[in-house]
């Protein structure tokens, strides 16, 4: 088995300034359930939470990154398992990766954590 790691950290307001300014930021890079989850929360949370995901999902392509150099950011799917504490999951809408994370031949973990100003996140990916 071989074992990537990614991580990030980005500041909350240069992902909330892309969003107020930049065209359709929001939807290059997030699928709409992501957008569904942030916007249900408050003003601070939910910037918080795009920050999140955002380093998320940064994270993970830089674990992919070796095998899958091309997996675009809105390929990648921050959820949360509400049945496990919230804890977040990933998806990959990418045909190729995902029939391998069916087949177990790839597994991803990720962790995020956020402050008012920083957010956070690094990813394991592990091959077969």
């Amino acid at each position: 088995m071989k074992y990537y790691c990614g991580t990030d950290i980005i500041e909350v307001e240069r992902v909330k300034d892309a969003i107020l300014n930049t065209h359709q930021f929001k939807e290059k890079i997030f699928t709409s359930s992501e957008i569904l989850y942030a916007e249900s929360k408050n003003d601070v949370a939910k910037f918080e939470s795009y920050a999140g995901r955002f380093a998320a999902k940064e994270a993970i392509y830089k674990s992919l990154s070796l095998i899958y150099p091309h997996l675009s950011l809105n390929k990648i799917e921050i959820l949360n398992d509400t049945s496990n504490f919230n804890r977040p999951y990933v998806i990959i809408h990418d045909e190729n990766i995902s029939s391998l994370i069916k087949d177990q031949k790839i597994t991803i973990d990720v962790s995020i954590s956020h402050l008012k100003t920083y957010a956070t996140a690094s990813a394991i990916s592990c091959f077969e």
